[in-house]
């Protein structure tokens, strides 16, 4: 739990816009350039999160992500620069967890011996298939090979904190499809996998897999097939000793995301880039205010080089106690863990365990929820109820 806000674990999340071409399924905030901006980039990144340092003054960040887009098209110099500002604006440790995301295709063992020694320390390989029909399908253009690679050539540059990302549900899968990705990602020994089922919906922005879906160009898995599917792979993971601590996140024992659970436990997340999301809590009332950035990479750029940092924003949102409680329902019934409800009452100051008394009681009986009086947890099946459950504590 978060706890007084002088030791309430926060991170910093770093967005890498650049890619070398957008898969028809991606609605994150990317942009293909001929020539990425690298040094510039850095520079704008650097002294946004210089102008956040105050918020967080006397505590220490315990992890830094570089999400994307795809970092690992980013120059070892400037990810070194944008740490070395982690370090000296929010304490950012030498013991902290330093993520960052990979394509198999753009990271060599040169490259990789470089992020190592400016202080990466944690890989993620975005590899979604080793299967080549369901690469062609996803738009991607590495092959199962350049994934193996990708994972010996870390291990190489010493990483021994590897993660490897899965999609099941495109177009060409089928269910012992899904079940092998899932064995030869076991296989190569990662300390983490994230598995997620093909998402077309609620997206961020239209994009061409999902336009070509809804004039009916493509066909996808029914919704037991993808069930079916999903149950396959987390048995295969299971087999290989990568355990589920969250719906879409297998590690094995004490290779749990520092990062990621941060989002699931409410806490802190300092963003720096455009389309990055951030999340401060006041340290003195339970009120928090989320912001967005730009997405448009180049908006971003001028607004923080314009030296008026707030211009860099798109969206403030305003977050009230109520507000912090149901998003705590909807993001900390994701993990196996569940919620401590006696912790976040005396976080949030609201009677959770009353008035909520009917619906554990009903998930309870139905089989979906264990319950103990203080810790709520989803059952194997109620995690795959996740969404039905969360709304019915809104």
């Amino acid at each position: 739990m978060l706890g007084s806000a002088a030791v309430r674990p926060f991170g910093i999340y770093v967005h890498f816009p650049y890619c070398s071409h957008i898969c028809p399924y991606c609605d994150f905030a990317v942009a293909v350039a001929a020539r990425i901006p690298h040094e510039r980039y850095a520079a704008a990144v650097v002294k946004e999160l210089a102008a956040r340092a105050a918020l967080y003054a006397g505590r220490e960040a315990v992890s830094l992500y570089f999400g994307g887009g795809t970092p690992s098209l980013w120059e070892p110099a400037c990810v070194a620069h944008v740490i070395a500002a982690g370090r000296a604006h929010f304490g950012l440790g030498r013991a902290a967890e330093i993520t960052l995301e990979a394509n198999p295709e753009s990271c060599d063992a040169a490259r990789l011996r470089a992020y190592r020694e400016v202080g990466v320390n944690r890989l993620s390989l975005g590899v979604q298939s080793f299967a080549s029909p369901s690469l062609v399908a996803l738009g991607r253009r590495h092959s199962g090979a350049d994934a193996a690679r990708a994972v010996s050539e870390a291990r190489a540059a010493g990483f021994d904190n590897l993660s490897i990302d899965l999609i099941h549900g495109d177009t060409t899968q089928t269910v012992g499809d899904a079940r092998a990705d899932a064995a030869r990602a076991v296989a190569l020994s990662p300390e983490h996998i994230s598995c997620y089922a093909l998402t077309l919906t609620e997206l961020a922005v239209p994009v061409p897999m999902a336009r070509a879906w809804e004039r009916g160009d493509l066909k996808f898995p029914d919704e037991e097939t993808q069930a079916q599917m999903g149950a396959a792979v987390r048995e295969e993971l299971a087999r290989g000793g990568i355990v589920r601590y969250e719906i879409s996140n297998f590690a094995k024992e004490g290779r749990t995301a520092v990062h990621n659970a941060l989002y699931w436990e409410g806490a802190d997340v300092v963003q720096a880039g455009n389309g990055a999301v951030g999340l401060w809590r006041d340290p003195i009332t339970p009120r928090g205010r989320r912001t967005i950035n730009e997405r448009a990479v180049g908006r971003y750029l001028e607004a923080i080089e314009s030296g008026r940092t707030e211009l860099a924003v798109a969206t403030v949102e305003e977050l009230d106690a109520e507000a912090l409680l149901r998003e705590r329902f909807l993001t900390g019934l994701r993990r196996v863990a569940g919620i401590d409800l006696a912790l976040l009452e005396e976080e949030l100051g609201l009677p959770a365990r009353a008035r909520h008394e009917k619906t554990i009681g009903s998930l309870v009986e139905r089989g979906l929820a264990s319950w103990n009086g203080q810790r709520l947890a989803l059952t194997e099946r109620g995690l795959d109820l996740h969404s039905e459950i969360a709304l019915q504590f809104f």
